[in-house]
């Protein structure tokens, strides 16, 4: 998933870069736990297909992640820059270009979903998927515009959000 520059493992964790160790394992737990059978048990093909690939991306993020000498190596390859260490090249007075290349959404939960769309200048209108939501945080299982699209900066980007059902209320 994070192939794309745009969508980083932290984002598919739902993590700050300068999260401690101890927060990374937090957000992985939460994410695994999110996508266990369980939560899943009903959910149409879309759902488990963005289910499937959310569980791959969230154990690879964890794999590099967890291991300290596998983050530093990250951290520079997407060029974090940690307090100290130097100028952020993304800062005020940086030019922008007027269309973004959409990225692929689907498989990250809500709240990474706003910030890599943000990111780019992107606003997001959540289509909800479930009429009865546990109240957790979704799964975007499907996006308009499609990935790889350019649009305008400051276009919308509608994405299908599902949540577990409430049980017994499906």
């Amino acid at each position: 998933m994070p192939s794309t520059g745009i969508i980083t493992w932290y984002d598919v964790l739902g993590v700050l870069p300068d999260a401690p160790r101890e927060d990374i394992r937090d957000a992985w737990q939460a994410r695994t736990g999110a996508l266990q059978p369980g939560p899943l048990a009903g959910a149409p093909p879309d759902v488990l297909s963005a289910a499937d690939g959310a569980r791959q991306a969230v154990q690879e993020a964890w794999r590099v992640l967890a291991d300290p000498a596998a983050r530093e190596s990250y951290d520079e390859e997407i060029g974090f820059v940690r307090p100290g260490e130097g100028l952020d090249p993304h800062g005020p007075g940086s030019w922008q270009p007027s269309h973004v290349v959409v990225p692929d959404v689907r498989g990250l939960f809500y709240g990474a979903c706003l910030e890599v769309a943000g990111r780019v200048g992107l606003h997001v209108a959540p289509v909800q998927l479930t009429s009865h939501p546990m109240p957790v945080e979704g799964l975007a299982v499907g996006q308009t515009p499609a990935p790889g699209e350019r649009v305008h900066r400051d276009s919308t980007l509608t994405v299908q959000v599902w949540h577990p059902s409430e049980p017994g209320r499906r």
